[in-house]
């Protein structure tokens, strides 16, 4: 949630502060709730028109932006309201950083959600992305400025691009490429979430700032002060993506895009949810809702549980505490983690991995892709040695 202890006299203390796990399904209900505003569909709309979606449902009437906006936040609504709840903490978002530097190489799959529908926060930013303004209105001179937007949550559903009977064209930017979504593709949608305001509160208050929505300028406190009213979610749609079940993920070195990028880590979060056995990484505590608060979920029309399932490493795969306390002393709570001590040879993917030994000479078992941990061998604190890839020799 946004930091209580907030200085408006030194902007440079303001970092994401992830709620406490059992504050996730109020915030919740506030997210569902303001998807169904007139402000809500407001903004979406808004969004819809300056093309800062990356999903467009087109439908051929007199205003296609309010009727995307409805299509959209319906869905999210829906979304939000079925949703199971989770929270990564830090380690768990670290080793989902570190391992996500290298694509995922099977095809997208339904298999990998630890529910059908979900919302997860994470303990630090999975991703963060710059937008560059200026201290007066274009034209006018000013000073650059540069405000950084922290992805700290996620939300998920199996998603199909058809819409009742009514004839949508989905025009899609994703990881996959820019496309027409045919009518009968699958997919997985994700929506990401940004604390409100987060960009501003990293300024100083009286910050003059350009406005593009305002066309003027503002100082940086007022723009804040502006979107805290009553109702308004403490987590802001900024974002979203469908990952195309049985696609994969461009190659390693591939243009991804910002949201390409945040959903590989996603992604690659949920394969290490759903490692079991020798190969298991995370375990999962599940925090209860209490009696009243689901009483308070039914009335709003929340039909998800409201327990929070806490994914946390497990011990024998938990960094040392002092190197997970020198790669936060590189960390602004605004952009994504260091993980550099804490994986000082990061995760790697082994690919077509047999989940079922005993059954394979009969055909009996599975393949699927295994996130292995990686050991280090040698001196402690002495340098690391890391591959260096093919050496080609060109012949005379």
């Amino acid at each position: 949630m946004l930091d209580s202890n907030f200085s408006t006299s030194d902007p440079a203390n303001w970092r994401w502060t992830a709620p406490e796990p059992r504050q996730l399904a109020e915030m919740r209900q506030q997210m569902e709730e303001w998807q169904r505003t007139n402000i809500g569909l407001m903004a979406m709309k808004s969004s819809l028109m300056d093309g800062n979606s990356s999903l467009f449902p087109y439908i051929d009437v007199a205003d296609p932006a309010a009727t995307g906006a409805l299509v959209l936040c319906g869905q999210e609504a829906q979304r939000l309201s079925e949703a199971r709840l989770y929270y990564a903490d830090e380690d768990t978002t670290a080793a989902s950083l570190a391992a996500a530097a290298t694509p995922p190489g099977e095809p997208v799959s339904a298999d990998r959600l630890p529910s059908p529908s979900g919302l997860m926060v994470f303990a630090d930013p999975i991703g963060s992305y710059a937008v560059n303004t200026r201290t007066a209105a274009p034209g006018q001179g000013g000073e650059p400025v540069q405000l950084h937007t922290p992805i700290v949550a996620v939300s998920w559903s199996l998603w199909r691009p058809r819409v009742g009977r009514v004839p949508v064209e989905w025009i899609a930017n994703t990881a996959h490429g820019r496309e027409f979504v045919h009518p009968a593709e699958q997919g997985i949608w994700l929506t990401f979430y940004t604390a409100c305001g987060a960009a501003l509160r990293g300024v100083d208050p009286g910050t003059m700032l350009h406005s593009p929505a305002l066309g003027d300028t503002a100082r940086a406190g007022e723009l804040v002060a502006a979107l805290d009213f009553p109702g308004r979610p403490e987590l802001t749609w900024d974002n979203e993506t469908v990952l195309f079940l049985g696609r994969k993920f461009p190659e390693a070195g591939s243009p991804l895009g910002t949201t390409g990028g945040w959903a590989q880590t996603v992604y690659t979060a949920w394969q290490l949810m759903s490692q079991t056995g020798e190969h298991a990484w995370t375990e999962t505590e599940v925090v209860p809702r209490d009696r009243a608060g689901r009483k308070r979920d039914r009335r709003a029309g929340i039909t998800g549980n409201g327990d929070v399932n806490v994914v946390r490493l497990r011990a024998s795969h938990r960094p040392s505490a002092e190197a997970t306390e020198r790669d936060r002393q590189d960390c602004d709570g605004r952009r994504p983690p260091r993980t550099d001590y804490r994986w000082e040879v990061p995760p790697y993917r082994s690919p077509n991995r047999c989940l079922n030994t005993r059954l394979h000479a009969v055909g009996g078992c599975t393949h699927a892709e295994r996130i292995i941990r990686q050991h280090v061998n040698g001196p402690k604190g002495k340098p690391v040695r890391r591959p260096r890839g093919p050496v080609y020799v060109w012949a005379a």
